[in-house]
């Protein structure tokens, strides 16, 4: 794999998380600053149910096509012909259970968006096999540039609804058309419709991979949405907003920075999965750079906490302040656990990632159960999530030990330097925060104080993806400069 090509895809895949979803994040303050609370829990609730809709059609299938040596026609026809099978019979499903829906959460407004929304199941699973394909053909300028069309169209309509006074609706109608309008631009761009006929063969093969990949995928997703799925029927939905306003925070960059890295990595290191030196290498590497760029934005994330929400989303949306905080400090450990589970992917042991993910989940669960059935506080499960966020980062080191020899010893060895750097600063911007400032100035000098304090200590203390980075950057201006 040519390492110009592999940089230069990382480069396309950060540019299009971050832009979508700086984008998307922008549109998400605006609608917040025009709808209330409970309606965010509302939609909260519809989006995870159509989430573990969507896992089950997709199957694992998506990722089987990526991480195959070969791919045909018939591969691509085979998984188009399924998943549009099971998104037909699962929105015919949602059609009766959707007041069923509405009621469990005493919301019978609910009832005609979820049935709505669950058309977007069509559009999602043509578009899990567009993805899949661009991943495969590593055409992530392409992807880049059709999610980036899709979330400026669907965000112009959904702020411009929420400003017309559609409340739910606005929402509703702002992520379904963000599927369709990705699906099609990306139709546009590839120009690919089924051309092979259904393979049983094809079925077969790829299930032996995706049906394994199902099965981790339906108990992290079912772990991930449980929570708030709990929260909206235990507490209310207001709550729910609250608390997916404080994820949404969290997430926007630990998350979007993780699926970039995985979207680009994953198809390189199936590709060099004989070579278990390099791709050892790679994998250092690629864990090193994920704790020096995630480390320091979440933990200055909880440290500047309440001036921002109080600066972009106004005093309303005070009660998310303790959900940025810890959420933000759970997801800080998403460099070491994606990476991981990159690796055991990559070498192709399913049956090893499944093993892992049903003893993650389980160990995730008591704690959520504790936390649940212990307290009567949307705080302390936030706070189990961060307990068992760290937890699962221990975990997932057990099968990457097995596998490439590379424990727990190495892995600390490899971020301690940049989880020093990003604790210090986020004290020090923490302080400065004390003083009695107006919010935009603080603000901002909070930020130019957290940047200056992690580069400074990242000198001082040699971090190996700091010089790798400066150094790159010397490089490019040289070469400008020539």
């Amino acid at each position: 794999m040519d390492k110009a090509k592999i940089v230069k895809s990382l480069i396309y895949k950060f540019t299009e998380r971050f832009a979508v979803k700086g984008i998307g994040f922008v549109i998400s303050i605006l609608l917040a600053r025009l709808l209330a609370p409970e309606v965010f829990g509302q939609v909260v609730i519809l989006t995870v149910f159509a989430n573990l809709a969507m896992t089950f059609i997709e199957g694992g299938l998506n990722t089987a096509l990526v991480q195959s040596r070969e791919v045909d026609e018939r591969d691509y026809s085979t998984v188009f012909l399924i998943t549009l099978a099971l998104s037909a019979v699962i929105i015919l499903l949602m059609q009766p259970l959707s007041p069923l829906v509405a009621s469990f959460y005493k919301s019978p407004e609910m009832a005609r968006p979820l049935r709505f929304y669950a058309f977007s199941l069509l559009f999602g699973a043509f578009n899990s096999i567009q993805v899949a394909r661009l991943q495969r053909e590593m055409r992530f300028r392409e992807m880049m540039l059709c999610n980036l069309a899709a979330t400026l169209a669907a965000g112009a309509l959904g702020v411009l609804l929420a400003y017309r006074g559609f409340g739910l609706w606005a929402l509703v109608v702002y992520y379904f058309a963000q599927v369709v309008a990705s699906c099609l631009a990306m139709l546009a761009v590839l120009r690919w419709l089924p051309r092979g006929r259904f393979s049983m063969a094809s079925a077969k093969r790829l299930y032996g991979f995706g049906i394994k990949m199902l099965a981790a995928s339906l108990i992290t997703n079912i772990y991930n949405d449980i929570r708030p799925l709990i929260i909206g029927k235990r507490f209310s939905t207001a709550d729910l907003g609250y608390y997916n306003r404080g994820q949404t925070f969290a997430s926007t960059v630990s998350l979007n920075l993780d699926a970039a890295v995985q979207s680009v990595m994953f198809p390189v290191l199936s590709r060099i999965q004989d070579d278990p030196g390099q791709l050892l290498g790679m994998f250092r590497r690629t864990k090193r750079l994920g704790a020096f760029l995630i480390f320091p934005v979440m933990l200055g994330m909880a440290a500047v906490a309440e001036p921002m929400v109080r600066l972009l989303l106004t005093d309303t949306w005070l009660p998310a302040v303790p959900f940025v905080v810890l959420l933000s400090i759970g997801e800080a450990q998403v460099p070491l656990t994606s990476t991981n589970l990159i690796a055991v992917k990559a070498l192709g042991r399913s049956d090893l990632y499944a093993r892992q993910e049903v003893l993650r989940r389980v160990l995730m669960l008591i704690v959520l159960a504790v936390s649940v059935l212990g307290f009567h506080s949307v705080t302390a499960i936030a706070a189990g999530f961060v307990l068992s966020a760290w937890l699962d980062a221990f975990v997932t080191l057990l099968p990457v030990k097995k596998l490439l020899g590379y424990g727990m010893v190495q892995q600390l060895g490899d971020i301690w330097k940049s989880a020093l750097a990003a604790v210090v600063m986020a004290a020090a911007v923490y302080a400065f925060g004390l003083l009695p400032l107006p919010l935009l100035p603080k603000l901002l000098l909070q930020v130019i104080l957290g940047a200056a304090v992690y580069l400074l200590a990242g000198l001082l203390l040699k971090n190996e993806s700091l010089q790798t980075l400066l150094a790159a950057l010397r490089r490019t201006l040289r070469g400008a400069a020539g």
